[in-house]
């Protein structure tokens, strides 16, 4: 009990210091002193403070040889869930760039509307814009306020006559109530609270600082704070507005009234208090579901126990409460999710609400302070561009394209948490999910149109299929498709093929497999009872599955275009992708040859060309001496490699390709691996043939292990198969069954591809 009693006193001295250190209730006396000491971020509006909300997390630069990408942090962070927003930095960084344009305007006078197709993470990134803005609004930097009304229980003393100086209905400073603070009623207990009236637009105090003594002091303190001349200081224009509700200036006023022009006394109700963004409670973040027919309405108090004990001078007031998600987003963001599956004349209003920055309601028009943010599909977007209507919401629209990722390496990110999820019910196979997203992905490109690129790379352009447009986007080699001349103008067309089809209403990535569908199949797959692990061929079963039905999936509608479009043929794709690469996996794990083999051999076979070429002789560390460079060792490798032509214009190539790669990268050391890959897969490829036969041999071993069999093979044939299993699991991560299972597929995928 005593240890309990210890949990609960240390809980609340941390809730009690936190309190006081985020200073979450203030006078106005102390908000007016923070606001002397920073200006400039006491009154900012929503979109300077989403551009402040960016800036302060920050962002990261990522150069790459093709591209330069900025990454906004905030993502980074994402969603509430703690779920980061893989890609997208175009969308992100198209979102910033309108954010600022209003920060330079001064308001937010348009409609954010971010469109693409289902499950290309839309509301992730408004829910991301939201959870940072609450993490931010904890910081001191980002502290936001507002305002409530507090009237005493104190009625010792009877309402003031008119024009007589004294209280109002209740007292004012006397007995204990010398103990207030600053002569202020914000630090009242609630037992000693008759009334406290909320304001529901969570109004920035500011506004209580009557004009123009608010501009004096803003101008003093932050030509103070900026260092500037106070001529100079550019004082926002919403600042200058009233910017109180009807309700709160009434309020003002008729206590203004009462106490005969004494602000002092006026100012004593105000409670300060600092709120926080939330999502979850609706504070400065709303959202409009597309169900919903209201965003906003009011009621008028009646039986309000903070109304009847409001005092004497307050009771000729009609009050009326605003409610809706307009209202409880004021000062942040507003989402419209699926906007336009609502009727139009449901958001005809945002017409006047977002350009003007206000809302009507039967009692009054109030000043709104919202970033205005809206999601749309492009089925829904496509009918909305046929109404007569539609020129007056272009106008007062920002629209965002955000398409489906287009890189496979990018797409598997997205399931890490999913893949934690799934990994404990069952072992993950090695390139499972990288085979799915590869799938994905190649649903989503479009076939490139020659005729946009120059009459001398057509050709070229025109091979591009779905699988190596893949390789271009992730910078893979596209050898053997392509030879290595035609792979580097690939390389610089990429930017170009990449850009081929985004401003276009058929974009790229506005078509294809979504996430969505990619995440069932992940757990439909997980159930495949076939398989005791997630294995690529469970991921394949699944597909082969979901093509079938074309009347479900928009994507498997789409006429295909040469090689694009052809969800079927990209499964098979898929299939040859795996099957290369766990033969390559299995014969590694065969350690027949030392990988390092192959690397040493045409490591010596460049120094020799290099040597040979620039006339140098070339150290032999065996013999410890300089010698000519070997010209069989050099014909040897040219043979493998099936060299045509002059061998003189072949290795005068090889050397341009290294200082081309030092020109680009100077700061590297030379790995002859990377710059020569193709050679370096043509090596393997040329040893894993001559060792065909017993790579086979040892397969068929391996597949009869733990059965009768294996009794047909020798002891080393046995021992050879087991460390092969033992090394897939070790070097490659495969589970011992994962493996059996992707050796079976191997094995009747090669059998297939040579009967067809």
């Amino acid at each position: 009990m005593a240890e309990a009693s210890d949990l609960l006193y240390n809980l609340n001295q941390e809730s009690r210091s936190l309190f006081q250190e985020r200073q979450v209730i203030l006078s106005f006396s102390g908000f007016l002193q923070k606001l002397q000491e920073k200006p400039s971020l006491l009154i900012r509006n929503s979109s300077r403070y989403l551009f402040d909300t960016f800036n302060y997390f920050g962002r990261a630069e990522k150069q790459t040889s093709h591209e330069n990408l900025t990454r906004w942090k905030i993502f980074d962070i994402g969603t509430h869930k703690n779920v980061p927003i893989i890609g997208g930095e175009a969308v992100h960084d198209e979102i910033y760039k309108v954010v600022t344009g209003f920060v330079r305007l001064g308001y937010s006078n348009k409609l954010i509307l971010l469109h693409g197709p289902n499950g290309s993470a839309k509301t992730s990134v408004i829910e991301s814009l939201a959870h940072a803005m609450q993490k931010y609004s904890e910081t001191d930097e980002g502290a936001v306020y507002r305002f409530n009304w507090i009237f005493p229980t104190d009625k010792s003393l009877s309402a003031k006559a008119m024009g007589a100086s004294g209280p109002i209905g209740f007292s004012g400073v006397q007995g204990d109530e010398a103990e207030i603070r600053e002569d202020s009623f914000a630090f009242l207990d609630e037992a000693r609270i008759a009334s406290k009236i909320f304001s529901e637009y969570k109004e920035n105090p500011i506004y209580l600082i009557p004009m123009p003594q608010r501009e004096i002091w803003l101008r003093k303190w932050m030509a103070k704070e900026k260092g500037i001349r106070e001529d100079d200081v550019e004082i926002p224009q919403h600042i200058l507005l009233s910017g109180l509700s009807k309700r709160n200036q009434l309020i003002w006023e008729n206590l203004l009234s009462a106490y005969d022009g004494d602000l002092g006394k006026v100012l004593r109700h105000v409670q300060i208090e600092r709120f926080f963004f939330s999502k979850q409670y609706r504070v400065g973040v709303g959202t409009v579901e597309p169900q919903m027919s209201i965003d906003a309405y009011e009621k008028q108090l009646t039986m309000d126990r903070s109304i009847a004990n409001l005092p004497p001078v307050l009771h000729n007031i009609s009050f009326h409460e605003a409610e809706g998600p307009l209202v409880e987003a004021n000062r942040g963001i507003l989402e419209f999710s699926d906007m336009l599956k609502r009727p139009i004349e449901a958001f005809k209003y945002l017409l006047s609400t977002v350009e003007r920055g206000s809302l009507n309601l039967p009692s009054a028009t109030t000043n709104l302070d919202v970033v205005f943010f809206a999601t749309t599909n492009e089925k829904h977007l496509d009918a909305f561009k046929t109404i007569p209507d539609f020129a007056s919401f272009r106008s007062r629209f920002e629209l965002v394209t955000a398409p489906y990722l287009l890189r496979a390496s990018l797409e598997a990110r997205i399931y890490d948490q999913d893949m934690r999820g799934l990994s404990k019910i069952k072992p993950i196979c090695p390139h499972a999910l990288e085979m799915l997203c590869l799938w994905a992905v190649m649903t989503r490109l479009k076939q490139p149109n020659p005729d946009y690129y120059d009459s001398k790379y057509r050709a070229i352009v025109a091979r591009i299929d779905p699988r190596s447009k893949v390789k271009l986007y992730e910078t893979e080699s596209l050898l053997p498709i392509f030879k290595p001349q035609e792979e580097s103008l690939l390389e610089e067309l990429r930017l170009q093929i990449l850009e081929e089809y985004q401003n276009v209403v058929a974009y790229e990535g506005r078509f294809g497999a979504s996430p969505r569908e990619v995440r069932s199949i992940l757990y439909r797959a997980i159930q495949n009872d076939r398989y005791t692990t997630l294995t690529p061929m469970a991921i394949f079963d699944e597909l082969e599955r979901l093509v079938k039905d074309r009347t479900v999936y928009e994507f498997l509608q789409l006429e295909p275009r040469g090689k694009y479009h052809q969800p079927q043929e990209f499964i098979i794709v898929c299939k040859r992708d795996f099957a290369d690469v766990f033969e390559r996996e299995v014969t590694a794990s065969m350690t027949l040859v030392d990988e390092d083999q192959y690397n040493s051999l045409l490591s010596r076979y460049i120094d020799n060309v290099v040597a040979q070429l620039k006339r140098e002789k070339i150290y032999n560390k065996g013999t410890g001496s300089y010698e000519l460079p070997n010209e069989n060792l050099m014909r040897e490798v040219e043979k493998i490699l099936k060299i045509s032509g002059p061998v003189e214009k072949h290795r005068e190539s090889l050397l341009g390709r290294v200082a081309a790669f030092k020109i680009d990268n100077p700061t590297e050391n030379i790995v002859v691996g990377k710059i020569f890959h193709e050679y370096l897969d043509t090596i393997k490829g040329h040893y894993y043939e001559e060792r065909k036969k017993m790579v086979d041999d040892n397969f068929r071993v391996m597949l009869s292990l733990g059965t009768d069999e294996v009794k047909k093979f020798k002891e080393e044939e046995i021992a050879l198969a087991e460390s092969t299993f033992k090394n897939l699991e070790t070097r490659f991560g495969y589970p011992k069954d994962a493996a059996h299972d992707s050796l079976k597929f191997l094995m009747s995928f090669r059998g297939q591809q040579s009967l067809a």
